[in-house]
């Protein structure tokens, strides 16, 4: 099996063409219109370089939302927290999540 060497091609990332125009997240959107607590917790597992977490923070901005990146790849999330201060990111595998 082939493995990926994600601190090789984080500079390279952000440019792939089929990471370009995420739009807002239809599922996101209906629980968040339906969910009745006061704070919003949102967890993007395998957050890479956090192009995901970028639109829709922007998206939703008008909603009180708590926003978590998890990613195995301590390149990757620095990428990411580059780009977004709004977002609390940490390193870890989806495998073994590292919450409550």
């Amino acid at each position: 099996m082939k493995k990926t060497d994600y601190k090789n091609i984080v500079e390279n990332y952000d440019k792939n063409k089929y990471r370009q125009g995420i739009k807002p997240d239809k599922d996101l959107k209906g629980y968040i219109d339906s969910c009745t607590a006061p704070i919003i917790n949102v967890l993007d597992l395998a957050c890479g370089t956090g192009i995901y977490l970028l639109n829709q923070i922007n998206y939703f901005q008008d909603s009180i939302i708590e926003w978590h990146g998890l990613d195995a790849s301590e390149e990757m999330l620095h990428k990411a927290k580059s780009k977004i201060s709004s977002c609390r990111f940490t390193n870890g595998l989806a495998e073994e999540l590292p919450y409550d």
